[in-house]
């Protein structure tokens, strides 16, 4: 799904001391291994199988021999659907079991698999400063002292400040929804594992990605040359994440290869830098950067924000 969108007013309200200091590296996608090819998974051995999937669900190999089984796989979705299913399918019981064992969010006590470690870091979990850490035992404490469970989140899909709302919000939560909370979070954890592992037929749709496209109406043509910025809003500050220029058809890819993680931007567009450039004769544009506001909700969806402009006046269309 495309969206186009105009600035939005509404200010994200932070409750985190400190937060706009976090470092959060996702404006850069993950550097990724060469993916397997489905056809190379479907003539795997068992020990190069498990080797492979053994931690797409964190330290279960038990869930690659149960999907090994289940062998050849028609697209990549289906291997996906193999492997969770030793968790989905499992009674209620088992499932709170491997929630109990999972490490707590940005806690060390036990060990993550090298994937949630990186994720996490990727986040910046691991950048948070001394409050916010406190402030996150402290939820995790709570978490645990009602679900006797680890609270499981897709912290790639998800801003820092989403991680903790969503913290926040879903101690109130009952057990069974609670419950069913973490397994929809494990789906999207694991489907984003696969699909940057293994490429073929039937792959699910694991990024998104924001566009910005600007037209000089001075001229009549696509603006080249414009700089354009993404912020993540934390209150009345922000931190870049992300940027680009705009191409000769006056086209920028701000953020793609990932998901766009759900939360609050500010994209900028460097409209005075751009018309001091190129206008003949020259003139000191009335806006100098043009800011919209925007939520994101849906990670995997395409985002593209289109704009006409003149150094006296802009418009956004769609």
């Amino acid at each position: 799904m495309k969206h186009f969108l105009s600035g939005r007013r509404d200010f994200l309200r932070v409750g985190l001391a400190g937060a706009a200091a976090v470092s959060l590296p996702f404006g850069q996608a993950m550097a990724q291994p060469a993916k397997l090819t489905l056809d190379d998974v479907n003539k795997m051995s068992l020990d190069a199988f498990v080797a492979a999937f053994g931690d797409v669900i964190e330290f279960s190999p038990a869930a690659a021999q149960a999907a090994f089984t289940k062998r050849p796989f028609a697209t990549v979705t289906a291997l996906h659907a193999a492997l969770l299913d030793y968790l989905r399918l499992a009674p209620a019981a088992e499932q709170h079991a491997f929630f109990h064992k999972l490490s707590d969010i940005g806690e060390h006590a036990v060990p993550f698999t090298a994937a949630s470690t990186s994720e996490q870091s990727k986040a910046g979990i691991a950048s948070l400063g001394a409050a916010e850490l406190a402030r996150l035992h402290e939820l995790n404490l709570a978490y645990r002292a009602k679900f006797d469970m680890s609270y499981t989140i897709c912290v790639r899909r998800n801003t820092v400040q989403r991680i903790f709302d969503e913290f926040e919000r879903r101690l109130h939560n009952g057990k069974d929804v609670e419950l069913a909370a973490n397994m929809q979070e494990q789906f999207f954890i694991t489907r984003l594992r696969i699909g940057e592992q293994v490429s073929g037929p039937g792959g699910p749709k694991i990024h998104g990605d924001i566009t910005a496209h600007v037209l000089n109406a001075m001229v009549g043509k696509p603006a080249s040359g414009v700089a354009v910025s993404l912020y993540e809003i934390f209150g009345d500050q922000s931190h870049k994440v992300s940027e680009a220029v705009t191409n000769a058809d006056g086209r920028a890819d701000v953020l793609k290869g990932q998901p766009v993680p759900i939360g609050r931007y500010e994209l900028r567009f460097a409209l005075g830098d751009f018309f001091r450039k190129t206008t003949t004769p020259p003139v000191e544009p009335f806006f100098d950067v043009v800011p919209m506001r925007l939520f994101i909700s849906k990670p995997e969806d395409s985002y593209h924000m289109p704009m006409i402009a003149t150094p006296f006046n802009y418009s956004t269309h769609g």
